[in-house]
């Protein structure tokens, strides 16, 4: 197994900020999974954006060790002969760094793309970042989803194709759409994110042991477990996601947002084998579900950056 990629790009989330900002560059990335410790990149998009105006764009495939799995082919349609040949990750290490300088990050879901440029090049990132996702639960609650495309769709932006550049120029729309909006309706930071209680979630008999957050990650959220976990035992994980606002499912349906996948059967994958949720949880997405597969290590990055772990 590679050592690489379940290298832990152990940091906290003292980077992630939320700011009105002109200047600043909107990156990208295509992967062969959601695990920053299993899967690889396979493309990077980045736009440098001045006075709110693309003004240079960086884009390249990668060529990852394992091959692309056919869902991902069908998912991005990034194939294997579209990679052969291309630079490595490490190989684009310095033109990606040296592109992106020291300017604050902007991307939708930007965290994950900031794990696996740090996994890839096994070196944390010191800039800044922020999260069109977060902005658009503010500014958009009567959408039952945040994803790029349904953003995109609602908005009518630039259509995101799951390609990095075509993705990057909706991001960088749709952070223009929401500054606007906050610019017409007198809006500040401040006032997304005022404090406030959290309310009750109907999630059965795990219920909160403490205040939910409303603005957490798993808030309103279903969520799936499948498999065992190595480092937690899945009750207290539960517990965890419920304090997070999170909803807990058994069985992966059409409303399921997130399978998270204790690490045996994340492995498994590396051979081929794929449990019958992992399976359902494809077809959902490739049906155009708002779904997501995580790892077991993933999961707990995404607890430390609530800081509850």
């Amino acid at each position: 197994m590679n050592q690489r990629r379940i290298r832990r790009a152990d940091r906290s989330n003292t980077n992630y900020i939320k700011q009105i900002v002109d200047d600043y560059c909107v990156l990208d990335t295509e992967t062969t999974g959601l695990s920053a410790y299993y899967d690889e990149v396979i493309e990077i998009g980045i736009l440098r954006v001045r006075d709110n105006t693309i003004v240079d764009r960086y884009s390249q495939l990668i060529q990852p060790e394992y091959e692309i799995d056919d869902f991902i082919t069908e998912l991005t349609g990034i194939t294997n002969e579209m990679v052969e040949g291309m630079p490595t990750i490490s190989e684009v290490k310095d033109s990606v760094l040296s592109f992106i300088g020291s300017d604050i990050i902007v991307g939708h879901n930007t965290s994950f793309d900031m794990r696996f440029l740090q996994a890839g090049f096994q070196q944390e990132l010191d800039n800044q970042y922020m999260d069109t996702m977060q902005f658009a639960r503010k500014l958009y609650p009567e959408l039952k989803h945040h994803r790029l495309s349904d953003l995109t769709e609602y908005l009518g932006l630039s259509n995101n194709m799951h390609r990095s550049i075509a993705d990057c120029i909706a991001t960088k729309e749709l952070y223009d759409a929401e500054k606007s909006l906050m610019a017409e309706r007198g809006l500040r930071i401040e006032d997304l994110w005022a404090s406030g209680g959290g309310h009750g979630i109907d999630i059965g008999s795990i219920m909160p042991t403490a205040e939910v957050n409303e603005d957490g990650f798993f808030y309103g959220r279903h969520v799936v477990f499948t498999g065992k976990l190595e480092k937690m035992l899945r009750k207290d994980a539960m517990q965890l996601v419920v304090n997070l606002g999170g909803v807990l499912d058994n069985t992966v349906t059409k409303k399921t947002n997130y399978l998270v996948l204790g690490n045996n059967d994340y492995n498994a994958i590396l051979h081929g084998e794929k449990s019958s949720k992992h399976k359902k949880a494809e077809q959902l997405k490739l049906a155009g579900q708002d779904i997501e597969i995580i790892d077991e290590l993933t999961f707990y990055d995404i607890l430390k950056d609530e800081e509850i772990l």
